[in-house]
């Protein structure tokens, strides 16, 4: 078990980690850099990858790897390959150099960088997240508040908004139960006295789940399916950790904990996943 004060110094040692691969990242956004495709998930945007994405996580590594050997940890990093430490140790550092890749390709907002420190039993208990093109930075460890920039996190949205805003992935429209989820979501905003809802597309999972938090009436989700895919352990460790602290709804699609560490895969396309603002809405999906 690591101390409330190891767990400080490591997450003060992940938000440098990140703000210096995120300022990286920011510095190329208008640069021309090698583009590759790797084996990934059955979406476009899980196989894009880029030398930006390598150079951000050796700047990561940089930082992190002489905690792995101090405190005795695992790594799981999206550009290399498991090496299964994170079944053996305590803890491991989840990491997603930069999320949202193909929007970054295409010189969109929607990329972030991701780290969070994850348990064997698959519980985050530290989490950072940059924003490279606003300059944000979140960061939370475990039973304690979420830190927007070393500001607790206040969404100045949340009451003010009176639509349903939903974010997902542009390959949910082809799902079979798509039509029956947007009728349900449809009536599910009528009987709040919502004006309308709201569908949002092309950021990346943690970009989505951030969006989630700023509003009272949000939710984000991809349903379970047979092929891999349907995200990774890093696209969601650092985000379950915020959703926690805060108070708001994230499980599997079926309404239960989110395991963030199955030893036979990384990807999630198995369990599928929810971030709702409210309980409420997010049994609603549960239900579809």
């Amino acid at each position: 078990m690591l101390s409330k004060e190891v767990l400080k110094t490591l997450c003060e040692t992940a938000k440098a980690a990140a703000i210096e691969a995120g300022a990286y990242i920011q510095s190329c956004f208008d640069q021309s850099y090698e583009q590759k495709q790797k084996e990934a998930g059955h979406s476009k945007a899980s196989q894009v990858v880029t030398e930006v994405d390598f150079k951000a996580q050796e700047i990561i590594l940089k930082h992190l790897l002489p905690t792995i050997t101090l405190y005795d940890l695992g790594l799981l990093t999206e550009e290399a390959p498991d090496d299964q430490s994170r079944l053996q140790k305590d803890y491991f550092w989840c990491i997603d150099p930069m999320d949202g890749t193909l929007a970054f390709t295409q010189k969109r907002s929607g990329y972030a960088v991701s780290i969070a420190l994850v348990s064997k039993a698959g519980d985050p208990v530290i989490g950072v997240v940059y924003v490279p093109d606003q300059k944000l930075c979140y960061h939370a460890i475990k039973s304690s508040r979420v830190f927007v920039n070393e500001q607790p996190f206040q969404s100045t949205e949340r009451e003010a908004d009176n639509r349903l805003h939903v974010y997902m992935d542009k390959s949910m429209q082809s799902k079979a139960a798509y039509q029956q989820l947007t009728q349900g979501l449809k009536e599910w905003a009528a009987s709040h006295q919502l004006e309308k809802v709201m569908y949002h597309q092309g950021y990346g999972a943690v970009r989505n789940a951030l969006a989630v938090m700023q509003h009272s009436h949000a939710c984000y989700f991809k349903f379970p399916k047979p092929q891999q895919g349907g995200g990774s352990i890093w696209d969601f460790a650092a985000t379950r950790l915020f959703f926690e602290e805060l108070g708001l709804g994230v499980t599997n699609a079926k309404g239960e904990k989110l395991h963030l560490n199955d030893p036979d895969t990384t990807f999630m396309n198995k369990l599928g996943v929810i971030y709702a603002s409210q309980q409420a809405l997010l049994k609603e999906i549960v239900d579809v």
